[in-house]
Parts: structure tokens; C-alpha cells; sequence
């Protein structure tokens, strides 16, 4: 039985699968002890654990842990920059941080607004999915960890959305940032261009979701609640309106599904009824928390030529 290992390949930037045929390597058992047998039995087990804490390795396309327990179904994914420090450490070779994809850190160089020595802020073209999956060949963390190998994303957004993302490069800015969004600190305003007649000049749409399948639905037995408020920017010909929109929780494809739910869909989102457009028209636009300083910081993003 064949075991597959899912890496980034040096020479293309595609995802290629590697085959190894000696079979103790494909019995169950934990993924840290799987590791060593493919890279080798000198790979130190703390590199292994923060490899993993920062999702340089994944099992199926999600985080997990050391001792999680894989068999030969699982798809292992191993960041390119660990291959090499895999490889580096079992050929007694020194680590080193050298750049391999410098066509990567250009194209994420393009999407900076901001840098500082604790946060980067990105203008994230629409199309591009923020991290990895078992489906995901390409993301805004591996373009970022080829520009800076401490980068870690705080936030997402979804691969159709365009707009604000935030990266930290270093753990404690990592862990603030974290204390901000579970402590509801966050600011985040996305423009949507709309289609259908929508109700007075702004409002405020309060409906639980809950996650079915390959999609959101508006659940008012068992879904988590859910709050997004919008107001009209500009109203548009052919009943199409650009409105500004601040969700106060952060669910999954919240703003599409609330939209979506007053009969007014965000244009060329076809997963939630809205009128075909070559892409999604949501941008995170703005985005704003306090520092650590007390002060408070706010970036924007640039909109796209489709909304005006």
C-alpha cells in the first residue's frame, strides 16, 4: 500500500505527490513518528511541534497534532520551506532561510498596504484562498512565507472575497491579535454590490447560521448567532446597489448568506442566488483594532475597478 506525502514542488510551485513504497512506513501511527521515518530519525521532535502549531504541516488539508494518529488514506501535507530543513538537518547540513520561490514573495509583495515590525497588512486579490487545503494549490501563506518565514495569518478571508487580510511576524503579535478577535476588538467594513430592491437607507440583519454541508443556511433552531450591519453607498442602475457592510460576528460566509436572505445577493455570487458576474463583488475594504500602545490603528484597502 503506497502512502502519499502532498508537498510544494521546487521547480513549478505545484502541488506533486511523492510515493514511498517501504511499507512501515504506511502502518497507523502517529504523525510525528511518521515524519521521522520519511525525513529521517534525526528531525528534532520541538522543530516537528512547531512546524505543526504553525500549520506547515497538515493532515488532510486541516491542523492537527503530533500524536494524531494517520493511516495510509490521509494526505500529508509538508510546507516546502520544512522539506528543506527536513532534508538540511538529515544531511548534517546547516538550516537555512534562503528564498527558493522569489516569484512568490514578489507576488506578495504586490498585495502589501502596510508592514511593520510586527504586522503585515495585505490588499488580497479575489480568486486567491488564504491558506492551504487538500484541494488548495496555492495561498496567501505560502506566498507569504516565502516574503517572511515568520508570517502567519491572523484572520481570513474567503478565496472569492477581495481585500484586507492580516499577517503577524512573530508570535506575541500573533497571540494579541488572536485576544482582539475573540474579544470582538476588531472593525472590519467590506463594500458588496447587490442586487434586488433593498429596504430603506441602512439596517441591521440578525439571523443565526449554521453550516450544511458545502454551504450556509440561516438556522434559527440550531444556528450560532449571526449579526451584520450595511448601509446604502451609491444606488446603481438596474437595481443594483453598493452598500457598505460591518458584520459584528465573524461566521462563515456571513455577509453572502445575510445579503442572500432579504432577497438582495451579492453580484456574481452564484452559490447564493446573486446575478452572474465574472467575480465575487465583496471587498474587505477597511479594517481597524487597538495597538498595543492604546492607539488606534486603521488600514484600507484599494477597491477594485468593478465596484465604482
Amino acid at each position: 500500500m503506497r502512502k502519499r506525502i502532498s508537498h510544494i514542488t521546487e521547480e513549478t510551485g505545484n502541488f506533486e505527490d511523492i510515493d514511498n513504497t517501504q511499507s512501515t512506513y504506511f502502518d497507523s501511527s502517529r504523525l510525528d513518528k511518521y515524519i521521522k521515518r520519511v525525513y529521517g530519525k534525526l528531525i528534532p521532535q520541538s522543530i516537528i511541534e512547531k512546524a505543526i502549531r504553525n500549520k506547515d504541516i497538515l493532515v488532510n488539508g486541516r491542523k492537527t497534532k503530533s500524536s494524531e494518529q494517520i493511516t495510509n488514506k490521509d494526505e500529508i501535507f509538508v510546507h516546502p520551506t520544512i522539506c528543506r530543513i527536513f532534508s538540511n538537518i538529515s544531511s548534517g547540513k546547516k538550516s537555512s532561510s534562503t528564498i527558493t520561490h522569489p516569484e512568490f514573495a514578489e507576488q506578495f509583495k504586490k498585495m502589501i498596504v502596510y508592514e511593520s515590525d510586527d504586522i503585515i497588512v495585505i490588499n488580497k486579490p479575489p480568486g486567491l484562498a488564504s491558506q492551504l487545503g487538500s484541494k488548495i494549490k496555492s495561498a496567501v501563506d505560502i506566498f507569504a512565507k516565502e516574503y517572511n518565514p515568520e508570517a502567519r495569518l491572523v484572520h481570513r478571508i474567503d478565496k472569492d472575497t477581495s481585500g484586507i487580510a492580516v499577517l503577524a511576524k512573530n508570535i506575541a503579535t500573533a497571540r494579541y491579535m488572536l485576544h482582539l478577535f475573540r474579544s470582538k476588538k476588531v472593525y472590519k467594513k467590506y463594500y458588496a454590490l447587490i442586487c434586488g430592491d433593498l429596504p430603506g437607507f441602512a439596517g441591521e440583519i440578525s439571523k443565526p447560521l449554521n453550516k450544511a454541508k458545502d454551504s450556509v443556511v440561516v438556522d434559527f433552531k440550531n444556528g450560532k448567532e449571526a449579526i451584520t450591519k450595511f448601509k446604502i453607498i451609491k444606488r446603481l442602475g438596474g437595481k443594483k446597489t453598493l452598500v457598505e457592510v460591518m458584520p459584528l460576528t465573524g461566521r462563515t460566509h456571513q455577509i453572502r448568506v445575510h445579503m442572500a436572505s432579504i432577497n438582495c445577493p451579492i453580484v456574481g455570487d452564484a452559490k447564493y442566488g446573486g446575478p452572474y458576474f465574472q467575480r465575487l463583488c465583496l471587498h474587505a475594504y477597511e479594517i481597524s483594532f487597538p495597538t498595543r500602545e492604546g492607539k488606534l490603528f486603521t488600514k484600507k484597502a484599494e477597491v477594485p475597478e468593478y465596484f465604482r
